[in-house]
């Protein structure tokens, strides 16, 4: 046959370009091709091609790996000590074992010889490469169990939590955080990329077992306040920056020891600093933005502990929220948050909020005057947080404060009343039309990242249509109708009746929460017992009405923690510390019964009040936590060759 002849690849130049300047250099492509290629020569390269041996994975494949790097580490420690001053001598042995360790992601495409790792002991091996003196082997080992501990490998491991259990007991996180306080990032990208791949490998961990994980963590001592100075970094914002703040997240939410461990590290006033700069500036591009979600959300987890709630207080904390939602800008969403969170169970600070004038940086988002949200979701979130904050400010604030509290309902024709009726009113069909959908089987979708069965939806269902608020909504109208004030008991009596709400709505959503409220806020329940009994006198049309409603209420609060069990008693029972939900004992009654102990579970007393927290952060966390997870991948693989 004729021989294959290159073809020519001259680019010419465009006729536009033909001018009277410089002649343009034409571009010859594959100038290292031979001209002419036999076919023989092709054959050639056919048959070497066929010669090269591509090794199959499969269990003898992954036990000559095995003894092949532990033999090249006994090689190089060898050479190591017999050459110490001598580094050219030990030089290849020490790329030999680079070699040998990059091999092992190789395993990422046969998730079922996982197991074959833990049997042969190979993870205690390659974790113990991460204390060699070479830090760019500790590197290349940061990179390899990022790898292997993708999620989405990780998916289609028989016993992940196996594989994760055999990391821990190899020292991992000791040794992952020794490396990290021996690496400069700013040496080069190279040491950029391994801080980078060491946060992967934590978060990748913390999606196996996210309380293990965040707990072994915690017990390395220098772990946080590393974090603590990633985050605080001087310069722009860089990726490693981001993701530390979200691995700081992610620890303070998981774990109670880490949260403690703040206190002596002085986490909020830090953190707060962090966050202080955002009152009157945005962020200038989505990672700043993320960035400063992130802080928000450490300080939200922080805010679980009563000394950092104090703390927050006395650092002016609530000061620079106010400041902030005053601002109307990125920040003040997330400040609302924040001040929510440090308000709860604080009588401390529901004062300091008062007196610092939060509330004239409250009600007019309460109003809906100046409110920048982005769609309906973010604004329901933003009232849940409004009705919250000023449900602490009726039941916390004591002399001129919840005076002042009082007075914002009654100015201006007692339109904030209007407001709160009208709240009701909008989240009590939005939970009926829930609950309706849920039981006609209009709603099949489970939330199976969540590992949720149908109960739990159901749970979740009520949450996102805004049960939570609407509890917070009638808790305060029932609080301000007892407040002692005749004008503004006796104008909620007539609102009610104009709004067409009927009393035995707000009572049965009252009762339910005090129906779900274990044995630590006894004191709540009875205090809002009183409260609509007070409210019930005022509103029924007459002394059996009453009865009958009084009755239903006192049946329903006795029905609560005793009924409940032992789900409601037991705080491990109430929510996973990575915010999902525990799957409750056998011997609950009905679906709908359980559902609502859970929504309530959790909200009313200060012992419940830290898995309060974790849902809030979770249910947040889940809203943006696929799209990061994808956009990282995505950047993950556009850097790789």
């Amino acid at each position: 046959p004729p021989p294959i002849r290159k073809r020519s690849t001259a680019v010419a130049a465009p006729a536009d370009d033909f001018d009277d300047g410089p002649p343009r250099k034409r571009v010859e492509l594959g100038e290292d091709i031979p001209d002419e290629i036999s076919q023989q020569e092709i054959q050639q390269m056919l048959d070497k091609a066929d010669d090269v041996h591509i090794e199959v994975l499969n269990e003898a494949a992954v036990k000559r790996m095995v003894l092949q790097l532990e033999r090249k580490i006994k090689t190089n420690q060898s050479l190591r000590i017999k050459h110490a001053d001598e580094p050219e001598k030990f030089l290849k042995s020490e790329v030999d074992l680079d070699e040998e360790v990059k091999k092992f992601s190789g395993l990422t495409t046969h998730p079922e010889l996982y197991g074959e790792l833990i049997k042969l002991e190979a993870l205690p091996q390659l974790v113990g490469l991460l204390n060699h003196a070479n830090t760019d082997i500790a590197v290349d080992v940061f990179e390899v169990l990022s790898d292997l501990t993708d999620p989405d490998v990780i998916a289609e491991v028989p016993e992940p939590e196996a594989f994760a259990k055999a990391l821990f007991d190899a020292q991992l996180c000791q040794m992952a955080v020794d490396v990290l306080m021996r690496i400069d990032e700013s040496a080069s990208a190279e040491d950029a990329k391994a801080v980078t791949n060491c946060l992967t490998m934590m978060e990748n961990l913390t999606e196996i077992s996210p309380s293990e994980t965040c707990n072994q963590f915690a017990q390395v001592p220098k772990l946080l306040p590393w974090l603590i100075t990633r985050v605080r970094a001087q310069g722009d914002v860089d990726y490693n920056r981001v993701y530390a703040s979200e691995i700081l997240g992610i620890v303070l939410q998981n774990s109670d020891a880490s949260r403690k461990a703040m206190v002596k590290l002085e986490g909020v006033d830090k953190l707060l600093r962090g966050i202080a700069g955002y009152r009157k500036k945005d962020p200038v591009d989505s990672d700043e933005s993320e960035y400063a979600q992130n802080m928000f959300d450490c300080l939200c987890s922080l805010m679980l502990l009563p000394e950092h709630q104090l703390v927050f207080g006395r650092a002016q904390g609530l000061e620079l929220m106010i400041r902030m939602i005053g601002q109307h800008n990125f920040s003040s969403n997330l400040a609302v948050r924040l001040a929510d969170h440090s308000l709860r169970h604080c009588p401390a600070n529901c004062q300091i909020f008062v007196e610092k004038l939060g509330l004239k940086v409250l009600f007019p988002i309460f109003m809906k005057k100046g409110v920048k949200v982005k769609n309906r979701a973010e604004a329901k979130e933003l009232e849940e947080h409004v009705t919250s904050i000023i449900q602490s400010l009726c039941r916390y604030c004591t002399g001129t404060p919840v005076a002042r509290v009082l007075n914002k309902f009654m100015e201006n024709g007692f339109e904030k009343l209007e407001r709160l009726l009208e709240m009701h009113d909008d989240y009590a069909r939005s939970v009926r039309a829930a609950d309706a959908a849920r039981l006609t089987g209009q709603v099949q979708s489970i939330d199976l990242d969540l590992e949720v069965d149908d109960e739990e939806q159901l749970f979740l269902d009520r949450c996102d249509a805004g049960l939570f608020t609407l509890q917070q909504v009638d808790i305060i109208l029932v609080r301000l109708a007892n407040m002692g004030n005749r004008q503004a008991a006796d104008e909620i009596v007539k609102l009610l009746d104009i709004k067409g709400v009927p009393l035995e709505e707000v009572v049965d959503t009252v009762a339910e929460y005090c129906a779900h409220l274990d044995a630590s806020a006894r004191a709540e329940r009875e205090e809002l017992r009183r409260c609509c009994r007070g409210l019930i006198r005022r509103c029924a049309p007459d002394a059996e009405a009453a009865e009958a409603l009084e009755r239903k209420l006192g049946a329903a609060g006795d029905e609560g923690p005793e009924a409940a069990g032992p789900t409601a008693a037991t705080p491990d029972s109430a929510a996973k510390p990575d915010g999902k939900r525990r799957r409750s004992s056998p011997g609950r009654t009905s679906p709908e019964e359980a559902a609502r102990s859970e929504a309530k579970r959790g909200r009313g007393s200060p012992a419940r009040e830290e898995k309060a927290g974790k849902e809030e952060v979770a249910r947040k966390d889940r809203k943006d936590k696929k799209e990061k997870k994808e956009q990282r991948q995505t950047e993950k693989k556009e850097k790789r060759p």
